[in-house]
């Protein structure tokens, strides 16, 4: 094994892989990290094995302002194969092109609002296919079924816990809520104001290990969830334009994709 310390912003890690190694692990704790770690196998190795090697070299991702490694959050962490960027961009650049279709939203500019600040965020961040794989370090070492070879050019993404709950989409504060502790998907919707063309019975709530459930919000559907730090709720919408159905799940897809 060959490892090394690349200083490229995550962009580049997509255009940089190396072509003379069996199988490349990029690992970092953040997309907009500067510092990546890549690691190099001869051959396929076994998803404990990537494990061990990132978190023995994690110290290497430090960066100047932290004295050591900030815990990993591992609700959080992915392994997203980079062999699909060009298509989950392909997916990408379709969902923006949808959300640029404003022609039945002249005289809503709240619908225009929405939707722009939902293509703004979908826009500087980064999205691949997420590996649908345990991460759970202790149950991989020991349940063989759990622990797959790994083959191909990988991100490894080992975030820190956020204090955020991201809510996009038919509201009219697109981004960022601060966590709370057993907060409903309805307050943290009130809190990004819902637009009138919106869903007011169900939103999306996609977990940071990428489970995607549908999360009642009306008074008579309402039934408790729990939401993690870093999860996503998307609203849909609804009457806002003509291909606002085949928009909401290309989004919805899309956001699954998504690098904490």
């Amino acid at each position: 094994m060959t490892l090394f310390i690349r200083f490229l912003p995550l962009l580049l890690i997509f255009l940089a892989q190396s072509v003379s190694a069996e199988t490349t692990i990029t690992v970092t704790q953040s997309a907009s990290a500067t510092k990546t770690l890549t690691l190099e196998y001869s051959q396929p190795v076994r998803l404990v094995q990537v494990i061990e090697d990132s978190l023995a070299n994690i110290s290497k991702l430090v960066s100047q302002n932290d004295i050591q490694p900030q815990p990993i959050y591992w609700l959080s962490a992915g392994l997203y194969d980079l062999s699909t960027a060009t298509a989950v961009e392909n997916q990408q650049q379709q969902v923006l092109h949808l959300l640029s279709n404003q022609d039945s939203n002249k005289n809503k500019p709240q619908n225009i609002q929405a939707m722009k600040a939902l293509s703004d965020w979908i826009m500087v961040n980064e999205f691949a296919k997420r590996e649908a794989i345990v991460l759970d370090f202790d149950s991989i070492r020991l349940k063989e079924e759990l622990n797959p070879l790994i083959s191909g050019h990988y991100l490894f993404s080992l975030p820190t816990k956020p204090e955020y709950v991201m809510v996009l989409g038919a509201v009219e504060k697109n981004g960022k809520q601060p966590f709370r502790v057993r907060q409903n998907a309805t307050k943290y919707l009130d809190w990004a104001l819902p637009i009138d063309d919106s869903d007011n019975s169900f939103a999306w709530l996609i977990q940071p290990d990428g489970k995607v459930e549908h999360y009642p919000i009306a008074y008579w559907n309402n039934h408790h969830t729990d939401i993690a730090p870093g999860a996503i709720i998307y609203l849909e919408f609804r009457g806002a334009q003509e291909n606002e159905q085949v928009l909401n799940q290309q989004v919805i897809e899309l956001l699954k994709y998504w690098i904490r």
